[in-house]
C-alpha cells in the first residue's frame, strides 16, 4: 500500500495551522511565540545555538509568500540589499512543549526584520540565530521538538514521524501555489501542509 503523500510549501511550518491545531486537540491551547524567555526557553535555545534569541517584528511585503521565508528574504536582498540570517523560530506552550522551526529573516542596516507572515497573524516572533555558519538553510532540520510532559513528548514523537511523509515542493511551485500576504489580508487561507492522493 503506498504511503500517504503530504505536500508542503517551502517549509512545513511558520505556525502551521494543521500542526498547531493537532496540539490544540491534544492540550487545549495552541503554540505561540514565548511571552518571555523563561528558563525552559533559554535552556532549549542553548542546546541549539550559542547565539542569543531575540524578538523580531514581522513586516511582510504584499508579495511575500506564506511559508517561503528563504525566498522572501532573497527577493528583499535583490531589491534592497542586506543579508539573510538563518536560524530558528521558537514556538512554545509554557512549561509543556517547545519547538524550533527552521527559519530565515532579513538583516538590513543592523535591523532584523521577519518578512514572512504567520498564518495566525502573530506580529512578533522569537528568533534564534544558528551559530553553525557552515550549514545552509536546507541542511538544517525543519523542526526540532521537545516535550516537557509525557503527553507532549508523545506529541513531539508523533509529529516527527509525520514529518517523514512530507514531500516538499520545489521553490518555483511553492512560490506559485502559496498565498501572498496580500491574499492573506484579503481573507484567503490555506494550510502549509496538505494531503494529496497517492500516485
Amino acid at each position: 500500500m503506498p504511503k500517504p503523500l503530504f505536500r508542503a510549501g517551502f517549509v512545513t511550518g511558520d505556525g502551521s495551522v494543521s500542526e498547531r491545531n493537532s496540539f490544540v486537540q491534544l492540550d487545549g491551547k495552541s503554540l505561540t511565540t514565548p511571552e518571555s524567555i523563561d528558563q525552559k526557553v533559554a535552556s532549549f535555545c542553548r542546546s541549539l545555538s550559542s547565539e542569543t534569541p531575540v524578538y523580531v517584528e514581522v513586516h511582510p511585503e504584499p508579495w511575500c509568500r506564506q511559508s517561503c521565508c528563504e525566498m522572501n528574504v532573497g527577493r528583499l536582498i535583490e531589491k534592497d540589499g542586506g543579508k539573510k540570517v538563518i536560524g530558528y523560530k521558537i514556538w512554545y506552550k509554557k512549561n509543556k512543549y517547545i519547538e524550533a522551526e527552521r527559519h530565515v529573516i532579513w538583516k538590513k542596516d543592523g535591523a532584523l526584520i521577519d518578512p514572512t507572515f504567520n498564518t495566525d497573524g502573530e506580529k512578533k516572533v522569537l528568533f534564534l540565530p544558528d551559530s553553525n555558519a557552515s550549514k545552509e538553510y536546507e541542511d538544517r532540520p525543519i523542526k526540532i521538538r521537545k516535550g516537557f510532559t509525557q503527553r507532549s513528548r508523545l506529541f513531539a514523537k508523533q509529529q516527527d514521524e509525520n514529518d517523514r511523509n512530507i514531500v516538499r515542493m520545489s521553490n518555483e511551485e511553492s512560490w506559485e501555489r502559496m498565498l501572498s500576504y496580500e491574499d492573506w489580508l484579503a481573507g484567503k487561507r490555506m494550510p502549509n501542509v496538505w494531503r494529496e492522493p497517492s500516485r
